[in-house]
């Protein structure tokens, strides 16, 4: 089998929505002092490559730590490619109409925007303007894929951060309408890379008893 990562590392440097500050990495230990490096990390959980889970949006949702290994490998996958959208978006039913289906089996949707390169040359286009949903594209995307378990794409929010008044809440009709509790969204994929042949997709999140969302490692199996 081929294997190819569909999550960015956590930098630094990376772009991300205005609501969220930069991460830092600084040095608490030395080899030189201590015999061993040690660093001290912070970030906010919605930094990078991240999924959501219900408790992002709903009180007494279920949290990261809840989610078994078995949850979230995913071997049934479909791919919409809406690349060439323009910023600012707010993807409706009538974008996906020609992608879906009646009563599709998948259990994982990954919406490629191709924003790849406002990500690496346009921070703040990637941070500001990406296309997002509509809560109405939500019901309709469940209403054709019952078995529906994640939804992935490689913007920074499955909302349009340009129009969060109208939009915000496709999170919650994501896990609302979802047919299984163990449902996840996960935000700014890297989705550079040829999304044909996969077999399956594994999210590996960081497990933290309590916490809601948080950044997480996404690796593709591809037929060889």
């Amino acid at each position: 089998m081929t294997y190819k990562w569909l999550s960015y590392p956590l930098s630094t440097s990376s772009p991300r929505p205005p609501a969220i500050p930069a991460p830092s990495i600084t040095e608490f230990m030395s080899i030189e002092k201590t015999g061993a490096n040690v660093q001290f990390l912070q970030c906010y959980n919605h930094t990078g490559t991240h999924l959501d889970t219900a408790a992002h949006v709903i009180e007494g949702g279920i949290s990261i730590a809840q989610f078994t290994p078995a949850d979230l490998i995913f071997d049934s996958i479909m791919v919409i490619d809406l690349s060439g959208t323009l910023e600012d978006t707010v993807v409706t039913s009538e974008h996906l109409v020609a992608f879906m289906s009646e009563n599709s089996d998948a259990e994982a949707l990954i919406v490629k925007f191709g924003v790849e390169g406002w990500r690496q040359n346009d921070p703040k286009r990637f941070s500001n303007h990406c296309p997002g949903f509509s809560p109405k594209a939500a019901k309709y995307i469940h209403g054709k894929m019952p078995k529906l378990r994640l939804i992935g794409t490689d913007v920074p929010s499955i909302a349009c951060i340009n129009s969060l008044d109208e939009t915000m809440m496709v999170h919650n009709e994501f896990f609302l309408l979802a047919s299984l509790e163990k449902f996840i969204i996960v935000e700014e994929m890297k989705l550079d890379t040829s999304l044909s042949d996969i077999r399956r997709i594994i999210v590996s999140p960081w497990l933290a008893e309590e916490m809601n969302s948080g950044p997480c490692v996404i690796w593709a199996e591809y037929q060889e």
